[in-house]
């Protein structure tokens, strides 16, 4: 039996034609978005509040200062990566009814990282040691 990876990323340009990717479903995609970060002037991670557990299928929204639609995307995974040129933004992200706004400037060669984190409940499995030390 060989082993498949399951790949959700999918990427494409912002309507400033800077470059975005999404995903990190599974260890193999974000290792991939993490060796991408530095390609990129934003991050944006979606997560559960009280587990912090990743959540997918967020709907994500940029726009820049004049309230123009930068990039409005569902994400395939709890990871999204943008390359925004310099300026205002704001950053929306919206699931179950639930919408977070949050705004960030950049500056040539920034980094910024947003993490949403929604009032759901998720269900996460037991960390692996925890499992390990309950089947002695």
């Amino acid at each position: 039996m060989t082993s498949q990876s399951v790949l959700a990323m999918t990427s494409g340009k912002t309507s400033l034609g800077g470059g975005y990717v999404s995903g990190g479903v599974g260890q193999g995609e974000i290792t991939r978005l993490e060796a991408q970060r530095d390609k990129h002037s934003l991050w944006v991670i979606t997560a559960a509040k009280v587990s912090g557990a990743y959540l997918a299928d967020v709907q994500v929204k940029i726009r820049d200062s004049k309230g123009r639609s930068v990039l409005d995307h569902r994400l395939d995974g709890p990871w999204l990566l943008v390359d925004l040129p310099q300026g205002r933004f704001v950053v929306e992200a919206s699931l179950n009814g639930e919408i977070l706004r949050k705004t960030t400037r950049i500056s040539p060669g920034d980094r910024h990282q947003i993490v949403f984190y929604f009032d759901v409940a998720v269900e996460t499995l037991p960390d692996a040691r925890d499992a390990a030390a309950s089947m002695k």
